[in-house]
């Protein structure tokens, strides 16, 4: 699917095609629908309790994430299909650079995503009292409108060197910058995490007169922990996929089998960590579970209620014909 190289003209094994697809189809499936929820629960916010900075660019991550599910796994799943089948030669480069381009564009715009939470964290934990006039919403929506400005931006140096040279260019800049980001952010989290901890005792031996603030501080580890959670998954992903992204780019001896079969382990990694995220907001977050709760409940009574309608509708004209 991916590359200009010379395996471009040399077909990739059935096998290896038709489990791609396979793979991009369960993604898919999970990615969209999944982090959709997580765009309507905090848009629609049933229970009044997630309108947070934090939650906020948890949204422009699913928002990310959701075009994962609705544009590149779709076409990938279709594409590989029909590499599969033997009928690449049907589409034209245009329609390849655009399947590229948007999974280039979702991929830097969770990149940075991640990133801009793991500040959110830094910032939360480290200066809370400064927290909530840091982050403003009209400063997330500016940091959000960056985000999705340079992602859209960046993927178009692509069209000038190819797929392969890219994601070279795309390991050593966007990746390499989220990680510096996070494994940074991350100490600094973990040292005010565990000089909290020790301060939970002294709040402990008067809890009538703390607890307001014991309890702020447990959800904001909470959500932290929820967090490191993601960001444990990102770098399981992340890091075996630039790993392949190096041997793509390095190996000299590599067949072309071998090529097309990194290429594919690539995109999968990359789209499989979209699937992920809103798995922890359900396990970890009880707002999220019992935002998640109402949407579904709402939805199956508005179906059940149309379904009613339409058979209540034919029930009434088999009778106006009798």
């Amino acid at each position: 699917m991916f590359g200009e190289n010379e395996c471009t003209k040399v077909t990739a094994p059935s096998e290896l095609s038709f489990s791609t697809a396979t793979l991009s189809i369960l993604i898919t499936l999970t990615a969209f629908p999944g982090n959709l929820l997580v765009i309507l629960a905090i848009a629609i916010d049933p229970n009044k309790n997630l309108r947070s900075p934090f939650n906020f660019l948890v949204a422009n991550l699913a928002v990310a994430d959701c075009l994962v599910g609705l544009l590149v796994g779709p076409i990938s799943a279709v594409w590989h299909m029909c590499e599969g089948l033997g009928r690449c030669a049907e589409y034209e480069a245009g329609v390849v650079r655009s399947i590229h381009m948007s999974f280039f564009i979702s991929c830097t715009a969770s990149l940075f995503s991640l990133a801009a939470l793991a500040i959110d964290r830094f910032l939360a934990i480290t200066t809370p009292l400064k927290y909530r006039l840091l982050l403003s919403p009209w400063r997330i929506a500016l940091v959000s409108t960056v985000i999705w400005t340079v992602a859209v931006c960046f993927p178009l140096i692509y069209l000038e060197v190819g797929y392969i040279a890219y994601t070279f260019v795309f390991a050593n800049t966007a990746v390499l910058a989220t990680f510096g980001v996070l494994v940074f952010t991350y100490v600094k989290v973990f040292q005010s995490l565990r000089a909290q901890v020790l301060q939970w005792d002294q709040l402990g031996n008067n809890r009538s007169a703390n607890g307001v603030r014991l309890r702020a501080v447990r959800w904001e580890q909470k959500i932290t922990k929820t967090f490191l959670i993601m960001l444990a998954l990102f770098i399981a992903c992340y890091l075996p996929s630039c790993i392949v992204i190096y041997v793509m780019n390095l190996c000299n001896h590599c067949s072309c089998v071998m090529i097309h079969v990194l290429r594919d382990m690539q995109l999968i990694l990359v789209m499989a960590n979209s699937s992920m995220n809103p798995l922890v907001y359900a396990y970890r977050l009880k707002t999220f579970r019992s935002a998640f709760k109402k949407i579904l409940q709402r939805c199956f009574n508005a179906y059940r209620r149309a379904k009613q309608g339409s058979f209540s509708l034919s029930q009434s004209q088999e009778s106006s014909g009798l």
